[in-house]
This record gives C-alpha cells, sequence and structure tokens, in this order.
C-alpha cells in the first residue's frame, strides 16, 4: 500500500471553519490525497449523519480513508500521524483506528470518539458502516450503560460503540490514546506537538474556541505554522479580527452568566416534548 491510497476526508452540510486549510495542507505534506466533502443525503434525520453519508460514499475510492471533524485541526505537522497509525493497523491486520474519549474537565468520557476515523475499505469497513448508519438511535440509547461506555452524544459516535461491540469486531479494531489522533486543549502543556489533533468539540462558539487557542501558542487561526501557509500561498489568514473576537468572547461570558437561569427552563421544555411524544 502507498500514501496515495489513504485519502483525508473531511466536510458536513455547510463550510463552517477554515480546517479545511489545516487539513489540506497536511495531507500534502505527507503525499495524501484529501477530499472536502458536502454531506448532504436523502433522509438525515441527524446533524452527525452528515458523516456517515459521506464515510459510505467516499470508503470505496481508497484503500483507507481517515475521517476528521471539521472542528478538528492537526498540530503536529511533523509526525507522520495518519500514515504511521494505519501501517501499524495493516500489520497488525485491523481495519479500524480510532481514539479513546478523553476525559474532560466537567467528568465528561467515552469509550471512544468518532472526531477522526481512520477506517480500512474492506468487508468489515463496510460491514461496520452498514450497521451503524441501519441502527435507530433508540436502540442504541436503550442498550447504553453510561457507566460502561461513558456519555451518550446522540450521534453517530455512540451508534459506531454499539455497532462494533454487537458485531464482534471491535477485537480487530485499535482504540489509541487521544494525544496520538484526537486530543483536547487541557493537554495541551507547552507546545502544539504535544498531541496529534486538537478537537474543539464541545465549544459553544467553535470559532472563538481556535482563536483563542491560537492566540495561545502564537499562530493563526488555521494552526498552520507560517512558513507553510506561504509555501501553500494562503493569503487570507486568521480572518477574525479583534474586534469581532471581543464581541464574540462578551457574548459567551453572557451566556455563560444565564445558562444558571435558563438551564430549568430548557429541561422542563425537553421534558415535555419527550412527554408528548411518548403519548403520540
Amino acid at each position: 500500500m502507498s500514501d496515495s491510497d489513504i485519502c483525508i476526508v473531511s466536510g458536513a452540510d455547510e463550510i463552517r471553519l477554515r480546517s479545511y486549510v489545516n487539513h489540506r495542507i497536511f495531507a500534502h505534506e505527507h503525499q495524501l490525497d484529501y477530499r472536502l466533502e458536502c454531506g448532504l443525503d436523502r433522509d438525515i434525520t441527524n446533524p452527525f449523519f452528515f458523516k456517515s453519508a459521506i464515510l459510505r460514499r467516499v470508503l470505496p475510492k481508497y484503500a483507507w480513508i481517515a475521517w476528521i471533524d471539521d472542528d478538528a485541526f492537526f498540530t503536529d505537522f511533523e509526525r507522520d500521524t495518519i500514515g504511521d497509525q494505519v501501517r501499524q493497523a495493516e500489520e497488525s491486520g485491523e481495519f479500524l483506528v480510532i481514539a479513546e474519549g478523553p476525559l474532560e474537565p466537567n467528568g465528561f468520557w467515552s469509550k471512544i470518539n468518532s472526531g477522526v476515523v481512520l477506517l480500512r475499505n474492506d468487508a468489515r469497513g463496510t460491514e461496520l458502516l452498514r450497521r451503524l448508519t441501519s441502527v435507530p438511535l433508540e436502540t442504541v440509547r436503550s442498550w447504553w450503560d453510561e457507566d460502561r461506555d461513558g456519555v451518550f452524544t446522540g450521534g453517530d459516535q455512540d451508534q459506531m460503540w454499539w455497532a462494533l461491540n454487537e458485531s464482534g469486531l471491535l477485537h480487530e479494531a485499535r482504540i489509541v490514546s487521544h494525544r496520538d489522533l484526537n486530543s483536547r486543549g487541557h493537554y495541551y502543556e507547552s507546545s502544539l506537538t504535544d498531541n496529534a489533533v486538537m478537537h474543539f468539540c464541545g465549544h459553544r462558539d467553535k470559532a472563538l474556541g481556535i482563536a483563542r487557542f491560537a492566540q495561545r501558542f502564537g499562530i493563526g487561526h488555521e494552526l498552520v505554522p507560517d512558513h507553510l501557509l506561504d509555501r501553500y500561498s494562503v493569503r487570507r489568514r486568521s480572518p477574525m479580527g479583534r474586534a469581532e473576537l471581543a464581541a464574540r468572547a462578551a457574548r459567551q461570558e453572557a451566556i455563560g452568566r444565564a445558562k444558571p437561569y435558563l438551564k430549568p427552563i430548557v429541561t422542563a421544555v425537553r421534558e415535555q416534548r419527550a412527554r408528548r411524544k411518548e403519548g403520540m
């Protein structure tokens, strides 16, 4: 297998962030293909399922695909993150590489996090996609045990963990440390090379979270070193100016202050909707 048989894939139903600059440059630096996909498809009932639609469409075109969420960024451009993981998986006969869900500051954790997924184009990869896209979320929710499985997120991640367990394919998958494939800001101590990928999941304002993280390490909002931005002729850089950054920060602070008062109202509305649904 050559590196050209591996494709980094990202996308959603819209282009929200400039992560495509980060992904494209990383792919080119490591001689990998790259696709930015629009996930629109028939019968999508959950925003997480745009990813599933893209995976089904792209997997047959490559030996391996490396999915990365549009709110996840490569931070170590020297490390051959994708190629090394794929080669190790092939040597071990594994068809899937995915990271553990890191422990979050609020105590949340999960067995896996599907923000970055390396999937092999073989019968096992196809079967995993078939299972996770066909099982209703209600079935997964009734099977779920938070003490055993971690937080239930209501999306493709839960379906994937269910499918791996129920199909018996879990023993043919590689679950790696979050530091090697899919980490969080509080695990970056001193350098962008502390981890391979920074995933901004859970941020209310992702663009603000990215800008603040970039400021912390003295880098542009694309999280790409300047010499690589120069090499790839990136002219528009760090588009969020100081005024917009300050306005977004003030808005988020206001929401944070209001959240304790709004939460009981939101909870009551959700419970009322659930009761209505049960009565239908």
